[in-house]
């Protein structure tokens, strides 16, 4: 009883690990992958000015931030191997390598060149990692954000793709980068700061804004109705659609990249003249949320029709 109790205890541990870093599961998760992205975003965003002329000597105050940084994702790595059900198999997953591409870069930079440096470009892969919050939640946010119903219960989340979060983190790098440029190259001057500041907020709007439009746009698929959710910087806005009103679900392919990487446009037409059409765009596994919804109409007795595009 002895020797089992920790062993279980360690068990349980590992398991509440890995539902926060894989999952992002809780307030933890949640906060854990937003601070995650946040790093990425800056790590990246350092990179150009190891190649800008005129900025050796700022170089060592680069290199101790990228330290501190490399040494959170270390710490990451090893706690997702820690948790993880499988070790050997998360090891040589395809995420499991990005991992450690991420960091590796770092270690080998100290006898190597700025060509291997350069593979921390890398990094901004892990953002595909992030879990939306709609998912990892689940009817947690349904039931605390809008309210269940009695005895209604989720049958699928549909949740934006992660090259949604990509996408959006670009602008983000880009202003970041350009702050630092402005602090460094006014050499921390009044007008200097004031810029390289409002580019830092203006990044975080940017950054802000994304994490709302991937993290909590989703399709609640439920025993008894569909419920959209698209948050935004001043709020949110839900609409509520039962399955006696569709018509029609329409699962949309944006082109050859879109049906490779498994994502599309969500398409609802309902027999409502208002709002009549409700859809979202860039959703992961489009196809499936498509089946999932008549699937539902299908155990209501309502007989709507699929077209895929």
């Amino acid at each position: 009883m002895h020797t089992w109790e920790p062993s279980l205890r360690g068990i349980q541990r590992r398991q509440r690990l890995y539902a926060v870093l894989h999952h992002g599961r809780g307030r933890l998760g949640r906060l854990f992958n937003a601070m995650l992205a946040l790093l990425i975003v800056v790590s990246v965003a350092l990179i150009p000015l190891e190649w800008i002329d005129g900025f050796e000597g700022f170089l060592a105050a680069i290199h101790v931030i990228e330290a501190c940084i490399v040494g959170v994702f270390t710490l990451e790595y090893c706690l997702r191997i820690y948790c993880a059900p499988r070790r050997w198999k998360y090891i040589f997953s395809f995420w499991g390598i990005v991992d450690l591409l991420s960091i590796a870069p770092f270690y080998a930079g100290v006898f190597g060149t700025e060509y291997v440096r350069v593979l921390r470009l890398v990094r901004f892969l892990k953002l595909g990692e992030v879990e939306p919050s709609g998912q990892s939640d689940e009817g947690r946010s349904l039931e605390r954000g809008i309210g269940l119903l009695p005895g209604e219960e989720i049958a699928f989340v549909a949740t934006k793709h992660p090259l949604v979060l990509l996408l959006g983190c670009l602008p983000c790098v880009v202003s970041v980068t350009a702050a630092f440029s402005a602090f460094i190259a006014t050499e921390g001057n009044v007008i200097g700061i004031a810029i390289g500041v409002a580019l830092l907020l203006f990044a975080f709007l940017l950054f802000w804004r994304t994490w709302l439009d991937y993290s909590y746009d989703v399709i609640y698929i439920t025993n008894l109705r569909l419920v959209f959710q698209n948050r935004h910087l001043l709020g949110r806005s839900v609409n509520q659609v039962g399955y006696g009103s569709i018509t029609n679900v329409k699962p949309q392919y944006a082109g050859i990249f879109s049906y490779l990487l498994r994502y599309g446009t969500l398409i609802v037409d309902t027999a409502a003249e208002h709002p009549g059409q409700i859809g979202m765009t860039m959703v992961r596994n489009h196809e499936k949320a498509a089946h999932a919804i008549m699937r539902m109409m299908g155990a209501h007795g309502h007989i709507g029709s699929m077209s895929i595009d």
